[in-house]
C-alpha cells in the first residue's frame, strides 16, 4: 500500500485534492484545501474507514495493479503524481490569521453594499485569475442571493482557522431574519481568494424567541420594513389566528412598468400551493366512494397519459405523498411551446407526461414529482366528469369563499395580478412573462390572495373542505420525508405545522397552517425566493408563541 502515498484530485472541482500518507495498517488523510487531518484504519486490502464507521474509502485498482484513485461515496479522486502543493510563505500564524479576517472583512463589506457593480470590483481585485475565469458570473449571482436571503450580514465568529493551508471559515449572522451565513476562504501566496464555499441556513440556537404576541409582530412590523426598504421582498403577507386577523403587510410592485402597487387584493401565482387543492379534491371523491387510495392508476386513465404496465403498479396514494417512481413533465420542449390556447385544459400536458421507466418501484422511495400531480388531475376530471379547473373552483374555492383566486388564470398585465420578477446582476429585474413554469395546472400555477388563503386554512381546519378522518390521513408523514398527502408537514414538539410552498421563476409562496394552535401565516412575493428565507423565520418565530 505505500504506492497509495500521494495527492488525490476532486472529479469536479479540480482545485481540490486530499493527500494521502500510508503509516502502518493505518492511513492519514489531510485536506490540502483547509489542512484537516483524518486518521482511517484498514478494513480489507483497500478499504479504510474511520473508528466511527462513519466514513470510508476505497483505493481504486488499474490494469498493471496500481493504485491510480479512490473512491469516496459516488466520487471517484484520481491521483495525480505531478501535483506540488502551493506552499505559503514568509507569514506566522498571526500574520496569516490577519490577512485571512481582513479579506472576509472586505468580502462581507461589499455584499452589504447591495451593489452588483461594488461586487463585481470585489471580486475582480481579490478573487484569483482561476477563480475569476471559472465562475465569476456564477459567484456574482450567488453573492447577491445571499443579500437577498439576510438583508446582510454581521460577524458572529470565526470557526476555523489553518495557517499552513492559509485558510479560513467565519459564521455571520443576518441582520434582519434568524438565519446565518457561513462561508470559508483559502488565499493563494499574492493573497487573492483561490477558494471560497458558502450557505445559508438556520440555526435554531440563535432564532430570537418573541416572548409575547405583540412583541412578536412589533419585530415583524420591523422586519418587514427594512426588508423592503432594501427591495428584496415585494407581495404580500398574512398571519392570523382562527379567524382572527392579527397583521397584514403588503409592499412593493404588482407591476413595476407602469408601476401598479401590490395591495391585500392583489393575486399572486402561488406556484405547488396548488397541489394542497388537488389533494383535497381527491380526498373528497374519496369520501364519497367513487375512488379508493389504493386504487391503481390505470382504473382511470388510460395508455395515452402513461403506459398501462406503468400505471398499474402506481396507486392513487403513491402519487398523493410522490412516492410513485414518477419525474417532472416540465421538459425542454414544453418550456419552448408558448402557444397559451395548448395548456387551457389538461389534454394539453400529455405529450410532455412522457415515462418509459419508473425511477423507482412505487412505495420504495419518495421523489417529489410533478407529474404525480398532473395525473391526480385527470384522475379527479375521469372521477368527477368535470373540468380540473372547474372542480377546483367549486370544491375548493367555493366552499371556502375564496371570490378572489382562480387556479386557470393566466399571468397578463392586470393591475389586480402581481407579475413576477427575477433579479439580474446588474440590479434591475426581468420579468417572467415568458416562462413556461407558471402555466396552470393540478401541480401548481394558480393564483390566489392572502386574504382567500386565510379564508382557505380557516375551511380546512374547520372540517368545512373534508372530514377529520381525512385531514388526518393528509397531515400524516408516512414515508419520513416530512410530505403527507399533498402537505408538507413541519414537525415541532407538540405542534404540528402543515401547508405548502411555491417556486417558479419570479413565484415565491408559502402557507404554514398550525391545526393546534390555530395560528396561520401566508407569505405571497412577486420575487425570485422572495418569501422562501422569510417564510422559515416566520415559521420558526410562531414556533415559540405561547410557549
Amino acid at each position: 500500500m505505500k504506492e497509495a502515498d500521494g495527492y488525490y484530485q476532486h472529479p469536479q472541482v479540480k482545485e481540490l485534492y486530499l493527500k494521502i500518507g500510508v503509516s502502518g495498517s493505518k492511513l492519514h488523510q489531510v485536506r490540502d484545501w483547509d489542512g484537516r487531518e483524518l486518521w482511517l484504519e484498514q478494513q480489507s486490502a483497500t478499504h479504510f474507514t474511520n473508528a466511527e464507521d462513519s466514513y470510508g474509502l476505497n483505493f481504486l485498482i488499474d490494469g498493471s495493479q496500481h493504485i491510480d484513485g479512490i473512491k469516496i461515496g459516488q466520487e471517484v479522486w484520481k491521483k495525480v503524481p505531478t501535483y506540488v502543493p502551493e506552499k505559503i510563505t514568509d507569514l506566522n500564524q498571526q500574520q496569516a490569521r490577519a490577512i485571512l479576517d481582513g479579506q472576509a472583512e472586505k468580502f462581507v463589506r461589499a455584499m452589504n453594499a447591495n451593489s452588483a457593480a461594488v461586487m463585481a470590483d470585489y471580486i475582480e481585485d481579490n478573487f484569483s485569475p482561476a477563480l475569476k475565469s471559472s465562475s465569476k458570473n456564477e459567484l456574482l449571482s450567488r453573492f447577491q442571493g445571499i443579500y437577498r436571503s439576510t438583508g446582510g450580514v454581521k460577524l458572529l465568529k470565526n470557526l476555523y482557522f489553518n495557517t499552513n493551508a492559509f485558510f479560513g471559515e467565519y459564521q455571520y449572522l443576518s441582520k434582519d431574519l434568524n438565519n446565518v451565513y457561513e462561508f470559508s476562504i483559502k488565499l493563494d501566496n499574492s493573497h487573492k481568494v483561490k477558494l471560497y464555499n458558502g450557505r445559508v441556513f438556520f440555526n435554531p440556537e440563535l432564532i430570537r424567541k418573541p416572548r409575547t404576541e405583540q412583541a412578536f409582530l412589533t419585530d415583524l412590523d420591523q422586519t418587514l420594513k427594512r426588508l423592503a426598504q432594501k427591495d428584496v421582498f415585494s407581495g404580500a403577507l398574512l398571519l392570523a389566528k382562527g379567524d382572527e386577523l392579527l397583521y397584514q403587510y403588503t409592499c412593493g410592485s404588482a407591476i413595476k412598468h407602469p408601476d401598479l402597487k401590490n395591495t391585500t387584493t392583489t393575486r399572486f401565482n402561488i406556484g405547488s400551493m396548488n397541489k394542497m387543492f388537488t389533494a383535497i379534491g381527491v380526498m373528497q371523491l374519496m369520501e364519497k366512494g367513487k375512488l379508493n387510495l389504493n386504487d391503481p392508476v390505470s382504473k382511470f386513465l388510460d395508455s395515452t397519459w402513461l403506459p398501462l404496465e406503468l400505471s398499474g403498479k402506481i396507486q392513487i396514494r403513491h402519487l398523493l405523498n410522490h412516492s410513485s417512481g414518477l419525474g417532472d413533465f416540465f421538459s425542454k420542449a414544453m418550456q419552448e411551446d408558448t402557444t397559451v390556447a395548448n395548456f387551457q385544459t389538461l389534454e394539453g400536458y400529455k405529450k410532455y407526461l412522457k415515462q418509459s421507466k419508473l425511477n423507482f418501484e412505487p412505495g420504495t422511495s419518495w421523489s417529489y414529482s410533478n407529474s404525480g400531480m398532473l395525473l391526480l388531475g385527470g384522475i379527479i376530471e375521469k372521477v368527477s366528469g368535470q373540468n380540473y379547473f372547474d372542480y377546483i373552483d367549486k370544491n375548493i374555492h367555493a366552499l371556502a369563499d375564496m371570490t378572489n383566486s382562480n387556479p386557470k388564470l393566466e399571468k397578463g398585465m392586470s393591475g389586480n395580478q402581481a407579475l413576477g420578477y427575477i433579479p439580474k446582476q446588474d440590479g434591475s429585474y426581468e420579468s417572467n412573462l415568458n416562462s413556461a413554469f407558471t402555466r396552470p395546472s393540478p401541480a401548481g400555477g394558480g393564483y390566489s390572495t392572502t386574504t382567500d388563503l386565510h379564508k382557505f386554512g380557516r375551511a380546512l381546519l374547520s372540517g368545512k373542505l373534508l372530514t377529520d378522518s381525512s385531514r388526518q390521513k393528509m397531515f400524516k408523514d408516512e414515508l419520513g420525508m416530512h410530505y403527507g398527502y399533498g402537505f408538507q408537514i413541519w414537525d415541532t414538539p407538540g405542534k404540528q405545522v402543515v401547508g405548502h410552498s411555491g417556486g417558479a421563476p419570479g413565484v415565491s409562496a408559502v402557507a404554514y397552517f398550525f391545526p393546534e394552535t390555530g395560528y396561520m401565516v401566508i407569505i405571497l412575493s412577486n420575487y425570485d425566493r422572495g418569501s422562501a428565507d422569510l417564510g422559515e423565520y416566520l415559521l420558526n418565530q410562531v414556533r415559540f408563541l405561547g410557549k
